[in-house]
């Protein structure tokens, strides 16, 4: 098994329920991971492969993860309303509760 990942929330995307700075800490996935709607997951940005980002999984639909940070404003949180759905080989990890 995988070492647990510490990842420190980087801006307001996941504003309120994680504040900039927050640290929170992640499982690594496998392929045997269950994924599901409303977990936090750490993902490679589809279109930025260097870059890692914290969301929250909206919905799956035919193997596809749509991502949204918990910011009610739109405009305040770069996910898949604007690069739209990844596939499960982004996802690096998910948040351990």
């Amino acid at each position: 098994m995988s070492e647990p990942i510490q990842v420190r929330i980087n801006g307001d995307s996941m504003w309120p329920t994680y504040k900039d700075g927050t640290v929170l800490e992640f499982k690594p996935i496998d392929d045997n991971s269950e994924l599901k709607v409303g977990q936090v997951v750490l993902s490679h940005h589809p279109l930025k492969k260097d870059i890692l980002v914290v969301k929250r999984i909206h919905s799956i639909a035919k193997g596809r993860f749509f991502l949204v940070g918990d910011q009610p404003d739109p405009l305040a949180s770069e996910d898949s309303h604007n690069f739209g759905t990844v596939s499960r080989s982004n996802i690096v990890a998910c948040h351990v509760e």
